[in-house]
């Protein structure tokens, strides 16, 4: 390098302080955004600059800096989204908190012309703001701008190809091999583009599901994990498990029950309305279980399950499958573990005890 690089690469040494406050700050406040996004971020990182990296930067082109501060791109952010339109929903946040150099920053998604296809992301060159952080003894923090990456996960998929094949731009690239890349990067576009209209159609699926549930209309919906959690946030369980509750005065701890949509799918419930007409016409005979179950034991909590739990054994009792198919339903919703297969038999007794299970005679007539 030249002198000129040289002295860039010391001011980088002299300002590593500074770039290391910087980054605490930056990634503190953004973590705040990802936090609140609301959605899933793919990923998050910051870093600076090193040393080896900045001198093969300068090695390339240090004459356009003048000074360190001119390089915008030592202390950087890259926030990668799931979808492509969650890359504009966080940008606001960045264009809200941040003072953004809008001389410098750059949309890359919006340099390529319409029948071209290429590297995208979003690039904001910032300040911290004094409202955000301020340090008299150290002003620089204000003034050394920074970099945020904005991108889908797509896009930054497109960017990590490039840049593993020695590429860092379009430009670099040898003509032989641009138009296969500019064709993979039109079939990633759409892909995100796709990926988007996807997840918006599963969003509206969901908001009718949980709208047809809630008005208590199960024809024709097909029990799958969407409609079973609309079933259970719109109380599916819980008269039964509250009725349960009544036999030793006990509270009923809410707790996951997503184990049980397995096991409906076992017993061959293909719709909502199979589930709620099993909820019916079991839950008495759930109940009464419960009660042979439960009465007179010195028990202050029963966990949700214990509704859908009884609901599944006394079912499977009366279909005469007996005490190696609790055993399964109890692994399905416990996980497997040694006391399974003797709690099994206390259960399945139980639920015998109750004239379910019917005799060879009867099944044979």
């Amino acid at each position: 390098m030249d002198y000129h690089c040289e002295m860039l690469l010391e001011g980088y040494k002299n300002n590593l302080e500074t770039y290391a406050k910087m980054q605490e700050i930056i990634k503190n406040e953004v973590s705040k955004y990802v936090n609140d996004f609301g959605t899933i971020i793919n990923s998050f990182e910051s870093r600076i600059k090193t040393e080896e990296s900045l001198r093969g930067k300068l090695e390339r082109k240090g004459n356009k800096y003048h000074t360190i501060e001119d390089i915008t791109d030592i202390v950087g952010v890259r926030v990668v989204t799931f979808y492509m339109d969650e890359v504009d929903k966080f940008a606001a946040k960045i264009e809200s908190n941040f003072d953004v150099d809008w001389e410098n920053s750059t949309d890359k998604r919006k340099m390529h012309s319409i029948d071209s296809f290429g590297y995208m992301s979003l690039h904001y060159i910032c300040r911290i703001p004094k409202k955000m952080y301020y340090d008299e003894k150290n002003p620089k923090i204000n003034e050394i701008r920074f970099e945020v990456q904005l991108r889908s996960v797509l896009q930054h998929a497109w960017a990590a190809i490039q840049h593993d094949a020695g590429y860092k731009s379009d430009i670099e690239m040898p003509k032989e091999y641009s138009r296969a890349f500019s064709r993979l990067a039109g079939l990633l576009e759409l892909a995100d583009d796709a990926f988007c209209q996807l997840r918006n159609s599963i969003d509206d699926y969901r908001r009718r599901v949980r709208q047809i549930v809630k008005d208590g209309s199960f024809e024709d919906i097909e029990l799958n994990g969407d409609s079973y959690n609309a079933y259970i946030e719109n109380g599916g369980f819980e008269a039964l498990n509250r009725k349960i509750a009544t036999i030793c005065n006990m509270e009923v701890e809410v707790v996951p029950l997503d184990s049980f949509l397995k096991v409906f799918k076992a017993f061959e419930f293909r719709t909502l309305k199979q589930l709620d007409d099993f909820v019916k016409e079991y839950s008495d005979l759930a109940y009464e279980f419960s009660v042979r179950q439960f009465a007179g034991k010195d028990i202050d909590i029963i966990s949700s399950v214990a509704g859908p739990l009884a609901l599944s054994i006394v079912f499977i009792v009366s279909k005469n499958l007996g005490a190696a198919i609790v055993k399964m339903l109890l692994d399905t919703v416990y996980g497997v573990r040694s006391s399974n297969a003797k709690q099994a038999e206390k259960l399945t007794n139980i639920a015998k005890s109750m004239g379910l299970a019917r005799s060879e005679d009867e099944l044979d007539g």
